[in-house]
């Protein structure tokens, strides 16, 4: 019986990301080109960088389209407007981020969510934690024309001051400029382009009770298409998800009232009345939990690899660059180690990236156990991790190298039971910057490679 159902898991593993097309999805493929239109105006989801869109819906579409084997071109538009008029008129066939609502469904058909996000809050730094819309009521709520968040707000709370804008830019913008109480979008939408546009005086301030299922909305008479994206939507792996998203999503959270500010508030209305006060102490707890939970879920998103729970390249990036002014000002010695894993590939290929995703969460697991605590470990990207060694010169950055290597050599991995990585280890020089320093520790990573993999090359013996 148990090897029976590990035939069957390992069945499953091989079989995982086969879309099983039936011949009219097939046929469809082959005989069309779709025509996806979008407005750059809406990052991160959809913007132009150097000339080029990009963005998270865009890294969706190229997956599904790399699936699906399917040919299609872009049609650009600055306005969300004439992007739903074209799907209504046919003469485009894919809004790339789109959520259902009822006017919408009247002319067109949307595949199943590829991601969902919540809808939340931006304010100025000077307003606190927002438990409850009812806090907004009677305020100045703003919010991109014709944008999804704006058709569920007004679904949701129809006698609320909504106004619509241009953009999101030009929402934030009134809200850092005291023409409006908050912007509501999505997460994402809102903590890209207050970092983006530097909006120093704004925050996240909580969360609606909304959620943005992220979909394709496809033109209604193209339903074989719909249902070939659904089954390729169900192919991309967690892997690929957080690649997506640690590559567009980065916060710097400012807090609003801290919790001694909020119960001194308290106790000043408390002394009148007795059981005022312990009905406020009350509320407070319960909003003071939920912004907690904000909080943690922001910083979430900000520092760490959804995938395994290690720093991610954004909180790699910053730790790197205070490091490195650390050691400058106190000449004290900085070191670095690259690794990767060996022939990776061939992991996802034979076994599949569901089990390409349990070996990186295992082998984060078992090098944050055989590090120090002052070592900074991070994923850089892909199967490529960093160690920063703050106070560590480059003789002992090498010594700690080899155990991890020792260590990953003799680790018993789930499924695929060994495995092995090259490191280059490299130590700061007076002169150098972020990219000097990591480029340098990457070009002995890459000659530990070429001299035969799982090994050390550093500074020392290069």
């Amino acid at each position: 019986m148990r090897r029976f159902l590990i035939f069957l898991f390992v069945s499953s593993v091989f079989l995982y990301g086969k879309l099983n097309l039936t011949k009219e999805e097939n046929n469809f493929i082959k005989t069309h080109s779709v025509k996806c239109i979008l407005t750059p105006n809406w990052a991160p989801f959809n913007t132009k960088i150097n000339g080029k869109i990009a963005g998270i819906s865009v890294d969706y579409w190229n997956l599904i389209k790399k699936r699906l084997h399917l040919k299609s071109d872009f049609i650009i538009t600055d306005k969300w407007e004439t992007v739903l008029n074209k799907i209504r008129l046919k003469q485009a066939d894919v809004a790339l981020s789109a959520s259902k609502t009822k006017d919408r469904e009247k002319y067109s058909i949307f595949t199943k969510p590829y991601a969902v996000f919540p809808i939340a809050i931006a304010t100025r730094n000077n307003i606190g934690y927002i438990a409850s819309m009812q806090f907004l009521k009677n305020k100045i709520i703003v919010v991109g024309k014709n944008y999804t968040a704006a058709r569920l707000l007004k679904e949701k709370y129809p006698k609320f001051n909504i106004l619509e804008v241009e953009n999101i830019k030009t929402a934030l913008k009134m809200v850092s400029e005291g023409k409006a109480y908050a912007a509501i979008d999505i997460m994402p939408v809102l903590i890209y382009n207050i970092n983006k546009y530097e909006f120093a005086n704004l925050k996240i301030s909580g969360k609606t009770p909304l959620k943005f299922k992220m979909q394709f909305m496809v033109r209604n008479d193209y339903k074989p298409l719909v249902s070939a994206i659904n089954k390729a939507i169900d192919t991309i792996t967690p892997r690929e998800k957080n690649k997506i998203y640690s590559k567009w999503i980065y916060v710097n959270y400012q807090n609003g009232f801290s919790l001694k500010q909020v119960l001194i508030g308290s106790l000043i209305i408390g002394i009148m009345v007795t059981v005022l006060f312990i009905y406020w102490i009350i509320r407070l707890k319960k909003e003071i939990k939920k912004r907690h939970q904000l909080e943690e879920e922001l910083r979430k998103i900000s520092f760490y690899d959804s995938l395994t729970s290690i720093y991610n390249r954004y909180k790699i990036d910053m730790s790197l660059k205070t490091q490195i002014e650390l050691s400058k000002r106190y000449k004290t010695p900085l070191s670095i180690i690259f690794f990767d894993i060996d022939d990776f590939k061939k992991i996802n290929d034979t076994y599949g990236h569901k089990i390409g995703d349990e070996v990186l969460i295992e082998l984060s697991k078992t090098i944050k156990e055989n590090i120090r605590q002052t070592d900074i470990f991070g994923r850089w990207g892909g199967e490529e991790f960093i160690i920063i060694l703050p106070n560590t010169n480059v003789t002992v950055a090498q010594k700690i190298a080899q155990k991890l290597k020792r260590v990953i050599e003799n680790h018993n991995f789930p499924f695929i039971k060994k495995l092995t990585c090259s490191f280059g280890v490299t130590e700061m020089k007076e002169n150098d910057s972020i990219n000097t320093l990591t480029v340098r520790a990457d070009t002995l990573l890459y000659e530990a490679k070429k001299q035969g993999k799982n090994r050390v090359i550093s500074d020392l013996n290069s």
